[in-house]
């Protein structure tokens, strides 16, 4: 027969206290600490250092490639009026029906460039707490609403993205606040994992 009372030393009780952080883990998956790579540590390095000591990062939202076919359009822009201008014959240059065509293609680089900028430095993250969106280059514009303040969680998506595989997520929390996730590849894996981890 096995006695119940079984002393432990301290070095025990925390191996017994590990394990059963572990299995609370296997048992509720979506609440253990998500293993990111690399290109996801690369899209969440501000938020990561804003965490409080029990938050932890169970999601990241990566941007699909197609929202950056606006920025690929100006750049190829940009690019076909110098290659015209500044290496094809003279029978080829657009500047006789395009004035300032070197100035339009620097500002369609210029502008390109901006974009291409404005979407690396996003960052929209699902933590064991809050749902985070972080924008901007110099000037940091970060949206956040706390799980336990999140109602609804809608996915939307126009003709266009459903043909693509991709969509926005509006997560809507009370007093009318949301936050949005836009131009997200996998968005249903983002809703599933936040929807049960809400239930739980």
């Amino acid at each position: 027969m096995i006695s119940n009372n079984v002393q432990m030393s301290d070095e025990e009780l925390l191996e017994f206290r590990m394990f059963q952080e572990q299995m609370k883990a296997v048992r509720h998956p979506e609440l253990a600490p998500a293993q990111l790579s690399r290109k996801e540590e690369n899209k969440c390095s501000y938020v990561m250092r804003s965490l409080s000591s029990d938050e932890f990062i169970a999601k990241v939202a990566l941007l699909h490639p197609f929202a950056y076919f606006g920025t690929f359009i100006l750049f190829c822009v940009g690019a076909f009026l110098l290659f015209t201008k500044f290496t094809m014959g003279h029978s080829i240059k657009l500047s006789h029906y395009l004035p300032y065509q070197e100035y339009i293609a620097g500002f369609c680089l210029f502008i390109a460039f901006i974009k291409y900028l404005k979407l690396r430095m996003i960052e929209m993250v699902v933590t064991n707490k809050r749902v985070i969106c972080k924008e901007g280059i110099i000037a940091v514009n970060t949206e956040e609403l706390k799980n336990a303040r999140i109602e609804s969680v809608e996915i939307k998506q126009t003709l266009w993205q459903r043909l693509w595989g991709y969509a926005d997520i509006y997560f809507t929390g009370t007093g009318g606040s949301y936050v949005l996730f836009s131009n997200i590849k996998a968005a249903r894996d983002v809703k599933s994992m936040l929807e049960d981890s809400l239930d739980t």
